[in-house]
């Protein structure tokens, strides 16, 4: 009986922790085609409007201004790609 308690206790606290990853994912399924600002870990920003959003949180964005780290650098760009792992904030 203990053994099927540990057993289902880790089976909770996996379903748990993986529907509370789907809450970031489905939040930004929701804001496609809405204004977005990502901040990346190197202090870049891009803004532009959410396209799409995979799993991994790897965004696509299209008319996109991107600001250097110190702000005194600007691009325009028709559209980018950015991969999950580089963003700090969205």
């Amino acid at each position: 009986v203990f053994e099927y308690f540990v057993v289902f206790a880790r089976l909770t606290c996996l379903i748990y922790y993986a529907n509370l990853w789907q809450l970031p994912l489905s939040l930004l399924k929701t804001a496609q085609g809405h204004p977005m600002l990502v901040e990346l870990k190197n202090g870049e920003t891009y803004n532009g409007h959410l396209v799409n959003c995979d799993t991994w949180m790897n965004i696509h964005l299209r008319e996109v201004i991107c600001t250097s780290k110190d702000g005194d650098r600007f691009w325009r760009m028709p559209e980018c790609y950015i991969r999950g792992n580089t963003i700090k904030y969205l």
